[in-house]
Order: C-alpha cells, then structure tokens, then sequence
C-alpha cells in the first residue's frame, strides 16, 4: 500500500521512526518527506503527485500542524481535493495534545487515532485494519475495469481535438513579461529562509510566482524612460546606452525599480521570494550550489573604477551560476532591490507569503555586486539602504503572482 506521512517539521523526531517501522514492511510504500525527495526536484509538485497515488494519507496532529501558516495544512488541502470523502483513505493521528475545535472539519469527519502506548505499534496496527477495506474496494473496482477502459478511450477520442485546453491548465515554467523579458516560475510550497547566522531562519510558505530570469538590462531601461517619459536616468547613466544594452541597469534607486516594474506589469519580488528562487527548499549557500563563486558562476571581485566599462557583466554570461529554477545572477553582478522594508527580525505569525514590516527606513537589497567578495554574495545575505540611494552596483529584477 502506498502511504503518505504528513506532519510538521517539529515533529519529524517521532515520526521518522513509525516511517521505518511501516518501510520495514515490504508491501508498504512510504512517502517520507526527507527520504523521498530527490535533490533538485521541484518540492510542491512533488508532494502534491505523492499524495495524489498514496492509498492512504496519514496525518500527524499537533498543535503546530494546525498552524494556519504551516504547510501541513496544504499538504491536507490537496488530500481533500483527491478523496472529498476521506473514509479510509486519511488517517488522522494525535501526535500531540491538540484543541479540537482547531481540526478541520474534514479531519473530524474520520476517528481520530489517539496511541496509548508504542507509537509505532499502534500505528501499524491501524494501517493493517485498514489494509483489506482498502483491497477489497480495489477488487470491486476491478471488476468493471474493462468497461470503465472502453468509455475512457471513447471520452479521449472526443476531448483530443482540445487537448490544448487540458494542457493549458498547468502555469508553464517559462513565460515572457510584459517588457520582453524572459521569466521563470517558481512553484509554491514552504521552504527554509535565513540561517540564523545571516538572517533568522524560519519555515514559511510562499504560493508559485514567476521572476525574471535576468536582471533588468540598460536596453529594457532605456525603453522604459522613453515610453513613460520619466527624465530622472540613473546615476552613471550611460552617454550611449546602445553600446551597453545588454549590461544589467544600476544606479537606480527603490522607487524607480517600484516604478519600471510596474510599467512592465510586474512587481518587485519580496524579499522570500527573491531567496526562494534563489535556493528553493536545499538551504544551499549560493544560487548553483555550495561549491566557492568563481568567475564563471558570478561577477564578482571587480577592480574596474566603473560599473559600465569592466565592472558589469552582460546578462546571460553565468548559466553555470544559475539556480535550480535556472534564475542567473542572483549572486554577483548587480545586487538587486527587493519590496520588503528591512527588519532584523520577523512576526512569528507571518509565515504564508510574508512581505515584511508595513513601514520602516530602508529597504532590503539582495545579492551582493561586481564588487563584492564570495562571502558576501551568500544567498541568506540581506544588505539594506534607503530608498533613496542609488549605487553603481545596485539593480533589480521584477516578479509577478502566478496567477
């Protein structure tokens, strides 16, 4: 039987061993979150497909897995969308003594295991007296399998001439803004932000977003200022942005990063955003990886006196440095603008798609520049300014909701 675990991260101490125990039994198949996913895999739409074969969804109740920010709860979101009646099919467990006015109804609608003793015993004892319910449905379903076959291939052969609608229904992995500019999504689900060394470290949850795959050219600048009429150019704005087209634009400040983005149909990536595009859910130290920066993967250590003649490299030069989204640049070259004011530390509730304080002095920059050294170009490095400032290594990039 194929069973997914489905619990929060502070209770994977007790529930990593009922994994091994069900594992130890040959005819089960589990799906344990750190044991199942692959390095570099796309971490929701893995889940979401695991859940969607299990047999049987085993879910851990705990006062943190009731957190309305805790992806615990998404992961039961996409169970209720498979099996609306979760009769045999979910298995709720008390991991932890929990109010029961804060289980949702869908949980309620099952018994609620409660161990008395060996943890792992008695959930394994549970999952067997589900075990041939489950294989006798499957039998019965068996049954009219011929028939429910010869009616699939009759729907197909009347939906294949709109097999482009169905296709449609998944947000494509790449698109093209408004500006021209290549973007990349960024599927949903949580993941780690911070260190605690550079940043707190804390699990938050951030729903798919598209960002731009390179940062903002002095090409695609030029055109904004032509066709807004905006007469503020960047500082160090170059006499001939032609011959410079393909560098990323520095020298602006927050507010003309706010405003191109806007005029492209776009925003400013949040600060969680722009770190989950660079490290998706691995906590790795730099966009490609851990491996030390070198030229090849960023810009980085420059000594040129100018950003526009030997500082900047051109956009697309570091696909070796690029993240797992295939974002480039997110580590050297220019340090970007983000939306967020800066705060060293963060409310404990903001943890589903987090945008940071409502007001402040200065705003969070990402990133790290042509300038920078390697330890400064970490992924979890936050640097900030005020929104007035203008840098001659200081870019963005802009993001969009993926819906």
């Amino acid at each position: 039987m194929r069973i997914f675990l489905s619990y929060a991260s502070s209770d994977r101490a007790k529930v990593e061993p009922v994994y091994l125990s069900l594992s130890a039994e040959r005819r089960h198949e589990v799906f344990f979150d750190r044991a199942s996913l692959p390095p570099g895999e796309a971490f929701d739409a893995r889940i979401r497909a695991a859940i969607e074969r299990a047999d049987l969804f085993v879910f851990f109740v705990s006062p943190d897995a009731m957190d309305a920010g805790s992806y615990t709860l998404s992961e039961l979101a996409t169970a209720q969308q498979t099996w609306p009646h979760p009769a045999g099919q979910v298995l709720p467990i008390l991991l932890a003594a929990t109010a029961v006015d804060t289980l949702p109804a869908y949980l309620k609608a099952v018994t609620l295991l409660e161990p008395t003793g060996n943890l792992n015993a008695d959930v394994a004892n549970a999952v067997a007296r589900i075990e041939p319910t489950r294989e006798r449905a499957r039998q019965m379903k068996s049954i009219g399998a011929l028939g429910v076959v010869i009616l699939l291939c009759a729907a197909a052969a009347l939906v294949w001439h709109r097999r482009d609608v169905w296709l449609s229904r998944s947000p494509a992995l790449e698109m093209t803004g408004k500006d021209g500019a290549p973007m990349r999504l960024i599927p949903g689900g949580a993941f780690i932000i911070g260190d605690d060394e550079e940043a707190p470290k804390r699990e938050i949850y951030l729903d798919a977003f598209y960002i731009d795959t390179f940062e903002v050219s002095v090409a695609r600048y030029a055109a904004f200022m032509q066709a807004s009429g905006n007469v503020h150019a960047p500082e160090g704005w170059p006499e001939d942005p032609g011959k410079v087209a393909n560098l990323p634009v520095v020298g602006v400040d927050w507010r003309d990063a706010e405003a191109y983005c806007k005029w492209a149909g776009k925003r400013l990536p949040t600060d969680a955003e722009w770190e989950k595009a660079a490290h998706d859910n691995d906590e790795r130290l730099y966009p490609w990886g851990n491996d030390s920066p070198t030229p090849e993967r960023a810009a980085l250590m420059k000594t040129a006196e100018e950003a526009y003649t030997g500082g900047l490299d051109p956009i697309g030069s570091h696909p070796s440095g690029a993240s797992s989204a295939g974002v480039q640049d997110l580590a050297g070259n220019a340090s970007e603008w983000v939306a967020d004011w800066y705060a060293e530390s963060f409310a404990r509730d903001d943890v589903r798609n987090p945008k940071g304080p409502e007001s402040g002095t200065e705003r969070v920059i990402r990133g790290g520049g042509w300038q920078d050294g390697g330890t400064r170009l970490k992924t979890t490095r936050r640097w900030h300014a005020s929104p007035q400032t203008r840098g001659h290594d200081i870019g963005f990039r802009c993001a969009r909701d993926e819906r």
